[in-house]
């Protein structure tokens, strides 16, 4: 398994406008596919002085690009919550990849750096889908898990079996136990 480092241009953002209007960092959390396939939905953080987060909120909530917005937490210098957009190329490529986003942080040049582990072929493919796509982007930095982070065969074999049967999916397409039943293994957590 390897984790990379990407870095994109977004080219329909809403962090790219957030980020242009108002000084502050954003980090997606989670990033689904809409049932319908045609968005995504994106659990974020925002980080900013503590003056500007309800003025950020206000802004996402007349944001065309966004809908549906549910803010869990907004308190001073911080806002936690999810949104849907249909507009985001770049995430709705991510959301559709195969690979598991370990964080997603808005950069001070509009850059978006989005690390994910995945397979060698599974890094590629998200990166030529980014392309095809027209998402300007670049490998930043790859490399192989090791140490205690590095998964077992069979680890990444379960992983990938759950990805692909929809089981980290929103709503889920396979339940913990019809998992389990698949692989042939208990359904314990």
């Amino acid at each position: 398994m390897l984790e990379a480092v990407i870095s994109i241009i977004p080219p329909h953002s809403w962090i790219r406008r957030v980020t242009s209007e108002f000084p502050s960092i954003i980090r997606v959390l989670d990033c689904r596919s809409l049932p319908d396939g045609e968005g995504v939905q994106e659990l974020f953080e925002v980080t900013c002085t503590a003056d500007l987060s309800e003025k950020i909120v206000d802004y996402l909530r007349q944001d065309s690009y966004v809908y549906d917005i549910d803010i869990v937490k907004a308190e001073q210098g911080r806002v936690i919550g999810s949104l849907k957009t249909h507009k985001c190329t770049a995430c709705k490529t991510f959301a559709g990849a195969n690979c598991f986003l370990v964080s997603a942080t808005s950069k001070p040049d509009g850059k978006l750096e989005w690390t994910v582990l995945g397979s060698d072929t599974m890094v590629k493919s998200l990166m030529h889908e980014l392309e095809d796509e027209r998402v300007t982007g670049e490998v930043v930095r790859i490399s192989k898990l090791r140490g205690g982070e590095e998964l077992t065969a069979r680890q990444e074999n379960i992983l990938q079996i759950a990805l692909e049967k929809g089981y980290f999916e929103f709503p889920k397409r396979i339940t913990l136990r019809q998992l389990a039943k698949v692989l042939d293994i208990s359904p314990r957590r």
